[in-house]
């Protein structure tokens, strides 16, 4: 077997990564493990060998599967193992437990929210847990306030969020995000929850409203130095409505 046919399965672990929309660092997270040395070696063309081990591949199957807007499926990361592996090596590979979340303040659905109003250091404990796909420590929940949102999200509804820096993970257009602005030269701060929609180098932030003051979209140019003041600090994963 050549070098080429030998380094395929590290092409294909690429492959799926790029598919996943997560760096190497948060699948390694994922995982369990605490660096991303830890499994840096299987995405790199020096790895020669025909297949990856398949302890990995079971540790590997939770956090990929069906990540992706084509879903990564459990063929295509079994594909990444020897041929002896089975779905009950895969399925015995140890679960990461959820952890529940706290409630970190609001965020506006409709105006931008002042830090003053949405941030608060009374935390509320819910018993709601966070995506295993992705770090308890980078996810929280907040409140939703206003009616932009009204076809997703109700105010008084609870998004469950993701810091995508920390999560290593990308906002892709159509990413439903929670977005943060600063004025008054840093001593005011804002949130506002809204669809990310990007066009010709522009971002809009686009209501999902039935009601029409809550029509118009934000836009901003990335490149403009006002832009610099305009940050995505979330990916909004879902959206939780409490009935009792």
């Amino acid at each position: 077997m050549d070098m080429d046919e030998q380094s395929a399965v590290s092409r294909q672990l690429v492959d799926l990564k790029d598919r996943s929309g997560l760096s190497i660092r948060a699948i390694a997270r994922a995982m369990g493990y605490q660096n991303a040395s830890s499994i840096q070696r299987y995405f790199s063309a020096d790895y020669l060998k025909p297949a990856l081990p398949s302890d990995f591949v079971a540790k590997l199957l939770p956090v990929l599967l069906g990540k992706g807007e084509q879903p990564i499926t459990r063929e295509d990361i079994l594909a990444l193992a020897p041929d002896s592996i089975t779905d009950l090596d895969a399925s015995s590979a140890p679960s990461r437990a959820a952890t529940p979340l706290e409630i970190k303040g609001q965020v506006a659905a409709g105006l931008w929210m002042e830090s003053g109003l949405f941030e608060t250091d009374a935390t509320k404990k819910t018993s709601f847990a966070g995506d295993l796909r992705f770090p308890s420590e980078s996810q929280y929940l907040l409140q939703i306030n206003g009616e932009s949102l009204n076809r997703i999200a109700w105010s008084g509804d609870l998004i469950l969020c993701v810091d995508y820096l920390e999560a290593g993970i990308e906002i892709k257009s159509g990413d439903l995000a929670v977005v943060e602005r600063t004025r008054d030269g840093g001593h005011t701060i804002e949130r506002t929850a809204k669809r990310i929609i990007r066009r010709n180098g522009q971002i809009e932030l686009q209501p999902e409203s039935d009601d029409p003051r809550f029509q118009e979209p934000v836009i901003f140019n990335e490149h403009d130095e006002e832009a610099t003041e305009v940050r995505i600090i979330a990916k909004v994963l879902s959206v939780i409505r409490q009935v009792v």
